[in-house]
This record gives C-alpha cells, structure tokens and sequence, in this order.
C-alpha cells in the first residue's frame, strides 16, 4: 500500500510552524550539488513526496499541493538546477536525477519517495526511477515531458531565439502567449501566479548551452523498466504534444493508470487544484 507509514529521523528543522491541525515540522535551506547548489522546502510529515516544477517555473506552483498533501506527507518541494532559488549549471555536465538523489540524501529521506511532476519535471522523475527504481515509490507525472520525444507542436527553440536577439524580458513574454497558457489565462488569479513566476525566471537556459545530460538510451526508450505504480494525468485543454505523451507512458508502463482533468489546461494543478488533489490523494492511497 502507498499508504504505508515509516518511522524516521528527520534533521532538525530551522523553524516550526503551528498549524489548525497541530504542529507541522518545516524548514528551508540550500543543498550543495556537483557544482551548484539546490534551493528546496520541506514541510510536514509522514511519507515523503517531491514535488518537481515545469520549465521557466519553481517551487512555487505547488502552493496549493503543498498546503493540500503537508497534513499527511513530508513535502519536499525543490527549485531544479537552473530555476527559482538554485543556481544556474556550471561548466560541469549534470542531471536533475542525480540532484535529486544529492537532496534525498542530504535530507536522510531513507525510504522511497514519491515524485510529483509537471512538464519538464516529469523528465527528472521518469529518469529518477529509472536510476534509482529502489527509492522510487509512485510517479505521478501531469502533462509530462520526457526524454526522448520529439515535440511536434511546442518549440522551446522560438523562445531561445527571441531571448538572443530582442532579449530575455521579450521571451518572456513571447513565451506566456504560448498555446500551453491559453486555459490557464482565462482565470484571472491563475495567470497572475503563472505570470508572476515566468517574469522572475532569469532566462539563462535561453542563452546558454546547458551541460545537463540525461540516460543512455533515452528515458522514452526504457519505460518498459518501471515497476513503481504510475498515475498519469493530463488537462484536457493541453496541446497535442502532452496529450500524445501521455499515451506513450500509459501504453509503455504496466502499473499505470490514466486520468484526464476536464476544462484544465497544461497547467492543471494550478488551473483546478481540488480536483488534482483529489485525484492524486485517491491514487496514493488506493491505487488508481
């Protein structure tokens, strides 16, 4: 069962919060990786869950997951090597799975966790448990990347270029008008949040050459391996390319179950948070 509880130390927190619900460990810090370091929060406790953000995002689109899930789970919300609060990628080449393994460790998570991912992250959960199947517990994975899939619709490089020759703040905004938007603009507080996030992203994966280097052969060429239990949800308004995704993982991964959350786009989680949590609180717990 998903649901298992197990015992542990946890490290000293920085600060404790009270909550209506009694006492809720958390704290906040940065984590030394290869070259660089990573910024994350942890909050609750129970079994652990990392929560990880879409491109030109952060930590902070799991505001409403995090409040949700912190009740009953040790919540580890991560900003991704290049995003948010950690630094930018070096010269070194790196992996956001090895990160990841890094944070668990530094944070003595011992047992196996359950990666929540959106888009981009869902590249660094899919290969997490591809390299690390004995701490993975369950994937959930909404409107995913992954590697190895060609898009055919959505091109990042549209962005890149404008950031190189009009300048970052451009792309920005060149890239909130993009097809995966288009449902989250139709609710006012959701765009804002979204808006809010992609306005402060520094823009360097536009202007850099990225060392980051995935599995040999590509994660898409390799879902056959994955035994951990996979929930695979998609907004029914997100363009063809998640859409198709979606498909592959459900089609290729034997312990997968496939929901789709109706009038939501790319960004579900956000665009209908109760129904997300709802969805994901059922699959933890039951399994489908």
């Amino acid at each position: 069962m998903l649901t298992t509880r197990v015992r542990h130390l946890f490290i000293i927190p920085f600060s404790i919060l009270l909550t209506f619900n009694g006492w809720t460990q958390s704290r906040q810090g940065f984590i030394p990786v290869n070259d660089g370091q990573l910024y994350y929060e942890k909050i609750g406790s129970g079994p652990p869950v990392v929560f990880l953000h879409g491109i030109c995002l952060d930590h902070r689109m799991w505001q409403q997951q995090i409040d949700y899930f912190s009740k009953s789970y040790t919540c580890i919300n991560v900003d991704l090597r290049g995003f948010g609060k950690s630094s930018f990628p070096g010269q070194t080449p790196y992996s956001f799975h090895e990160d990841i393994k890094v944070l668990l460790d530094s944070l003595h998570t011992a047992e196996p966790v359950v990666l929540i991912a959106l888009s981009m992250g869902g590249k660094a959960a899919v290969n997490f448990s591809l390299a690390y199947p004995k701490q993975t517990k369950a994937l959930v994975l909404a409107d995913a990347a992954i590697d190895g899939y060609h898009f055919k619709d959505f091109n990042l490089e549209l962005v890149s270029i404008m950031a190189q020759q009009k300048g970052v703040d451009s792309a920005k905004q060149f890239f909130l008008n993009y097809a995966i938007f288009a449902s989250a603009k139709n609710d006012t507080s959701v765009f804002k949040r979204l808006r809010k996030m992609i306005l402060s992203y520094s823009g360097w994966q536009w202007l850099h050459k990225n060392p980051i280097v995935g599995l040999t052969p590509p994660a898409i060429e390799q879902l056959e391996q994955i035994k951990a239990p996979v929930l695979i949800i998609t907004g029914e308004k997100d363009i063809w390319d998640f859409q198709q995704i979606a498909d592959i993982l459900h089609n290729n991964i034997k312990q997968s179950v496939k929901k789709q959350i109706l009038d939501a786009g790319h960004m579900c989680n956000m665009e209908k948070p109760d129904v997300f949590n709802r969805l994901v609180s059922d699959f933890l717990i039951n399994g489908e």
